[in-house]
């Protein structure tokens, strides 16, 4: 019988307690709803809780590009089959990286771009556009790109951003132009840029 009470007593504590075990969880929207709230904010005079949404606002919105931009890296362009796709935010740039490959060659084709509000975005374009300088000059889809000493192919994009191309099976310039070509000349790079604008 003390059993039966000790059952009921735990149980009874349990139930008692379990409102205030949830207090805490706070469930909110997406982190694009902070959107529509920032205004409010603002006009009541609450500049912290307005920058606080402002912030999570971007936040949304680069998770929604980056999701969106992803979907351009294709499954199958000129007979290379994607094997893989990472996305990824690390030290204020947004990264999508996809591995791809072909008979017995693999590549990897990255896009690195900053995130909204980064202050880092203007140096990011800035060293992209040196680094197109220092190797041979070409275009792909209108773009400044070059192909580097060590074959990767580098595209600036118009925002800052770049697409990099890249396989270990070619070490040179031409051998990268001569492997790599059909890849870089199919590759939806018009319409990334696009989407990043």
């Amino acid at each position: 019988m003390s059993g039966i009470k000790t059952s009921v007593f735990v149980l009874a504590f349990a139930t008692l307690q379990a409102p205030h075990a949830f207090a805490q969880l706070d469930v909110g929207g997406s982190l694009l709803d902070s959107c529509s709230q920032i205004d409010g904010l603002r006009k009541s005079g609450n500049f912290a809780g307005a920058k606080e949404k402002a912030a999570q606002c971007m936040q949304g919105i680069d998770q929604q590009m980056q999701g969106d931009v992803s979907k351009s890296f294709p499954a199958d362009v000129a007979g290379w089959k994607r094997t893989g796709i990472e996305q990824n935010q690390a030290l204020g740039f947004n990264n999508i990286s996809a591995n791809y490959k072909k008979a017995e060659h693999t590549a990897n084709v990255s896009l690195t771009g900053e995130k909204s509000g980064n202050a880092l975005g203007g140096l990011l374009g800035g060293i992209a556009r040196l680094g197109a300088q220092s190797g041979q000059q070409v275009r792909v889809a209108g773009l400044p790109a070059a192909v580097q000493p060590d074959g990767s192919i580098s595209v600036t994009l118009e925002r800052g951003s770049f697409l990099i191309f890249k396989s270990n099976d070619f070490h040179d310039q031409q051998s990268a132009l001569a492997g790599l070509g059909d890849l870089v000349n199919a590759f939806p790079v018009a319409e990334i840029n696009k989407k990043l604008q």
